[in-house]
């Protein structure tokens, strides 16, 4: 889902976009690029209204980049076409890219462009995690999200999904399985195989909903982990693994009503596990 520089011709396009605060979904708009879009555009960018141009910059960046649309490594676009895909004067982007460096999210280099940084993954994970602890009412929140979104997206899946969709999927829950005493590389997987799930319902937009809540997700579950023994741990990661796979058997069995109702029982049990 990262971004294509030269998707984005003189047709409109409408896209989600979200803020720093993943889950304010009153932030999420529908929007049209202009006709004025170059090749070098950013999908997903919109002409800046606010008082606060820069700080409208920084949202829109950062909400990027927090969904998965902007990757770690990735050169943003020259000074110049940002402007003209913002609507706004060079100050004003100069001023988001240097916040956006000194948050250490991007990072400038001499002679070359700006890029997004490598630790800026890093950098949202903290944020969903001072979020989560500041307000616990946002994992009620994020399980009614996830509800909403999941379920959808699996009933979706199951209609939908090809052979390299479910291909996909399996590989997810293989890489759960091979990586079930790396709780790291387990975690990794685990969130893919969802996302990959998402890919395989083919709705661009409650796939991109579904990444935009994936820091709050991970930082849910590493806070939990965290204090975990290891062979509680295991216990779950082998649980998880069967209800993964359920939610895949009725994938392949073309059974949409089934596979909502896998997705919203892994998402109960696995909330409820990551409560106690």
């Amino acid at each position: 889902m990262s971004p294509n520089w030269a998707s984005i011709g003189t047709s409109s396009m409408r896209l989600p976009i979200s803020s720093v605060e993943l889950m304010n979904f009153r932030s999420i708009l529908h929007i049209s690029l202009s006709d004025k879009s170059t090749a070098a555009s950013v999908n997903g960018l919109r002409a800046v209204r606010k008082t606060s141009l820069s700080d409208s910059i920084v949202e829109q960046i950062t909400g990027l980049i927090a969904a998965g649309s902007l990757r770690p490594g990735q050169r943003m676009p020259s000074e110049k076409d940002l402007c003209q895909q913002f609507g706004v004067g060079r100050t004003s982007v100069r001023e988001a890219l240097r916040s956006l460096s000194v948050m250490g999210i991007l990072d400038t280099r001499a002679g070359e462009g700006t890029y997004v940084s490598g630790t800026s993954r890093r950098y949202f994970e903290k944020t969903a995690q001072w979020a989560l602890l500041l307000d616990p009412k946002l994992i009620d929140d994020l399980i009614e999200t996830r509800l909403t979104l999941e379920c959808q997206t699996a009933f979706l899946a199951a209609r939908r999904g090809t052979r390299k969709h479910l291909a996909a999927i399996d590989a997810e829950i293989e890489g759960m399985r091979s990586s079930i005493a790396e709780p790291e590389r387990y975690l990794e997987h685990d969130l893919r195989f969802h996302l990959a799930v998402a890919a395989a319902g083919r709705n661009s937009i409650l796939e991109n909903l579904l990444s935009m809540t994936r820091q709050y997700l991970q930082a849910w579950i590493k806070q939990t982990l965290a204090g975990a023994a290891l062979s509680d741990t295991r216990r779950r990661a082998e649980l998880s693994i069967r209800e993964h796979r359920r939610i895949l058997s009725a994938l392949e069995a073309r059974d949409a009503a089934r596979a909502r109702q896998a997705m919203r029982l892994h998402i109960l049990s696995s909330s409820r596990d990551l409560r106690r």
